[in-house]
Formats: C-alpha cells, structure tokens, sequence
C-alpha cells in the first residue's frame, strides 16, 4: 500500500511529463478510481490513507491539502513529500503499468470525474458528508461494478 499523496505525486510527475495539465479536483478523483479499481483488477489495497466524503466526491486530505494552494490552475510540481514511496511505485513495473493506464482521467473534465464518484449508491453517495467513506464499502462497490467476475462494459 501507498500513501495517496505518493499515488498523486506519480499522477503529477506522468502528467507533467507528457504536458498534460492535472487539477488538485483531477487527481483527487484520479486516486480515488484507483484505489478502487485496484480491488477490484487486482484484488489488493492500494492506498492507506481514508477517503472522506465531501461535496465534490471523495477526498484523501493529504493529498487535498499538498495541493489545495493551486486551487483550480494546473499543478506545476509534484509535492515532494513522499520521494521514497514515489520512488517505490517508480520501480514497480505493475504498479507503473495499472497506474499508467489511468492516466487517460487526466484529460476528462474535473466536474464530470467528480460527478462518476457521486454514482447512485457508491461510496461517497451512502457515506454522510465530510465523514471517512468506509474502505470496506469502497473495496465491495468496485468489486461488484468492475472485479473480473462483474466488470462492467
């Protein structure tokens, strides 16, 4: 597992990269369908820290609050606060692959991300606002709607 702000900081660095602007809305969404399409590809936790329901979708603090100062310009630098866990993803050719992938949510607008975490009887939707959305339920919606057995085309 990883902390969410390692996971953002991996979005940011491929996004700048590739010349790809990111918002801290973008990559708060982006960690979020991550950590829990990793359930439901790979069967495994992605990341440790809680995701908190608030009106925009769900939040990982950490990562809101490295970012926030950019309000809704593009993040010009990674937060450089978690190097050794990016450097740990960096080497993970799995992990580089799986996140890889979902860099295309880069280029989708932040307000239609935000309203794909806000589905009818998803996490953040049953969770009562500005609490912590239970792992557990965020790890059985993702299962069910995109796991193996139940992925959704």
């Amino acid at each position: 597992m990883y902390s969410g702000l390692a996971v953002a900081d991996y979005f940011v660095k491929r996004c700048l990269e590739r010349g790809t602007p990111i918002t801290n809305m973008t990559v708060l969404k982006m960690i979020y369908f991550a950590h829990g399409l990793c359930y439901a590809l790979m069967n495994e936790k992605l990341i440790d820290d809680p995701f908190y329901a608030w009106p925009w979708g769900p939040v990982e603090r950490n990562t809101y609050d490295a970012f926030k100062k950019y309000v809704a310009r593009p993040i010009t630098e990674i937060s450089g606060k978690k190097n050794k866990e990016l450097e740990e993803i960096e080497r993970n050719p799995d992990m580089r692959l799986f996140l890889d992938s979902l860099l295309p949510l880069a280029n989708v607008d932040a307000f239609a991300l935000s309203r794909k975490s806000h589905e009818q009887g998803g996490p953040w939707a049953v969770t009562e606002k500005f609490h912590e959305i239970d792992d557990k339920i965020i790890q059985v919606f993702f299962t069910a709607r995109y796991g193996r057995t139940g992925r959704k085309e």
